[in-house]
């Protein structure tokens, strides 16, 4: 009874884990294209300034969290070789200013917010 129940619950993730891959390409591709590319940089420079914006004011710390948090998954739908070594700056200085951010740390968050910026405005697609 035990090894049948193992079995069913097994099914049981293995497909809805096949659901669930079985969805990503069609959201990764959407980004693969210059103009999802291209919709994910702007979303990107969009959320960052508007983190900037809550940074500079320095008062709503669970707001600036959010919009960090925005801008790192709008990140996350930029894909190409070409934009590698650059992506990894932005999520590092990201990074960083969410651990600022926790710290109480508006101005060190607001700082690492503009280098973040300042990569992706560099970006060509």
């Amino acid at each position: 009874m035990k090894i049948i129940k193992n079995a069913l619950v097994a099914a049981m993730i293995g497909g809805a884990m096949g659901g669930v891959l079985g969805a990503l390409p069609s959201a990764v591709m959407a980004a693969e294209t210059a103009a999802g590319v291209g919709k994910a940089v702007a979303e990107v420079r969009r959320a960052l300034g508007e983190a900037i914006a809550i940074a500079a004011q320095g008062s709503d710390q669970r707001a600036l969290l959010d919009k960090i948090k925005e801008a790192k998954q709008y990140a996350k739908e930029i894909t190409g070789d070409q934009y590698g070594v650059r992506l990894q700056r932005i999520n590092s200085a990201i990074a960083k200013a969410r651990g600022m951010t926790r710290r109480g740390d508006m101005t060190g968050a607001e700082a690492e917010l503009k280098k973040a910026l300042e990569i992706i405005n560099q970006f060509e697609y």
